[in-house]
């Protein structure tokens, strides 16, 4: 049965009266045998924080500047039953941690001062923080001593504590079956490649910038729209936000991208009004596409980015709307290549097969469960 959230009995609780904050150990990560089953954690926005995994033998002789005295073991090692938040880099990332793990001066292993998280609390803590995670960036880190003074909006007791058991529930609640895919399978996937053609971005879709809204200048106390930022998870959305009078949001259906910073081309589709951060972009067709075929785009434009662009170097904002290319299959018949008189789509007159790009994501195991 579905639980509703209503969140008129939710208190805001300082970090530092509910949780037990502890500093990561500032280590130098050691040499990895490949055997080891401890996890390391890191500031990253992925597999659970897991950077790495070690023996206890490799943690215990790797010390913080490779050099004598080495820290003890207990300083190194924390217990599990923790959940875990990065504070630099990807600021804000929280992970539940099971078992006992180490981890980098980056990361705040949370404990509950009133009892122990369980699978369930941990993963409902984790979540709540990774909504929040909007407010925090590189440039303002969330070290212990700041965490210490920050909140959190949690539903209570009438006693006014964290209503723990509330918790469990809803996330066991959300316990579902696995995601299944009637599509087999199909290894060594090809394409034929030699008959895709170059097409510049600003061709195929009408680009603008985003709303440029710092985070600053949000609320969330009657949130109606998305804020979509310069994220590589979630489709870019950071956060839940308040109309903002004056800033006209972007239309649902279209493509945001990340122009600049760690996730330099992270490309979304957006499937409701959003507004967006600083040096994001969006992209908007110039004929109708389905989602299959903007997935396919999208795709695209993340790889073009690792191969050509670096963040905070070679970064898109410049590039863009003028030379950003991307290689596509292209209409043809037994004649050959298909040719538009107007040109719409390049200087050649070549056209965008967008069925065939439909065609190959629907053809990938889970395509027909989008």
């Amino acid at each position: 049965m579905f639980m509703k959230i209503k969140i008129d009995n939710w208190k805001l609780f300082k970090f530092s009266e509910i949780f037990a904050i502890k500093k990561g150990f500032y280590n130098k990560k050691p040499e990895s045998s490949g055997i080891g089953q401890i996890p390391f954690l890191g500031a990253i926005d992925n597999n659970n924080g897991v950077t790495e995994y070690y023996t206890i033998e490799e943690i215990e002789s790797s010390s913080k500047t490779g050099k004598e005295p080495n820290a003890t073991l207990d300083k190194k090692l924390f217990s599990g039953h923790s959940v875990c938040v990065t504070n630099n880099g990807s600021v804000g990332y929280a992970y539940y941690q099971e078992k006992p793990f180490t981890c980098s001066h980056d990361v705040n292993p949370l404990y509950r001062l009133d009892g122990e998280f369980n699978l369930y609390t941990g993963l409902f803590i984790a979540s709540v923080i990774l909504k929040d995670r909007y407010r925090w960036g590189y440039g303002r880190k969330w070290r212990p001593e700041r965490m210490a003074k920050s909140k959190i909006l949690l539903p209570s007791t009438t006693k006014g504590k964290p209503d723990w058991e509330w918790m469990e529930n809803f996330i066991k609640n959300k316990q579902c079956k696995p995601i299944t895919t009637k599509i087999e399978k199909k290894q060594n996937r090809k394409f034929d490649l030699d008959n895709w053609k170059e097409f510049y971005l600003h061709k195929l879709f009408n680009i603008t910038m985003g709303n440029g809204i710092d985070v600053s200048k949000t609320t969330n106390f009657e949130p109606k729209y998305n804020y979509v930022s310069r994220n590589s998870n979630y489709n870019g959305v950071v956060g839940f936000v308040d109309e903002i009078s004056g800033k006209i949001p972007n239309p649902s259906g279209a493509m945001s991208v990340a122009l600049g910073g760690s996730f330099l081309g992270s490309c979304f589709i957006q499937k409701e009004p959003f507004y967006t951060a600083q040096n994001v972009a969006i992209l908007q067709d110039k004929v109708p596409l389905s989602i299959h075929t903007k997935l396919f785009i999208s795709a695209l434009v993340r790889n073009e980015c690792k191969v050509k662009y670096l963040a905070f170097g070679r970064e898109l904002n410049s590039h863009i709307r003028r030379d950003f290319t991307i290689k596509l299959p292209v209409l043809k018949n037994e004649k050959g290549f298909i040719l538009d008189k107007k040109k719409v789509f390049s200087e050649e007159g070549f056209m965008p097969d967008w069925k065939h790009m439909e065609n190959i994501i629907n053809s990938l195991p889970y395509g027909d469960r989008i």
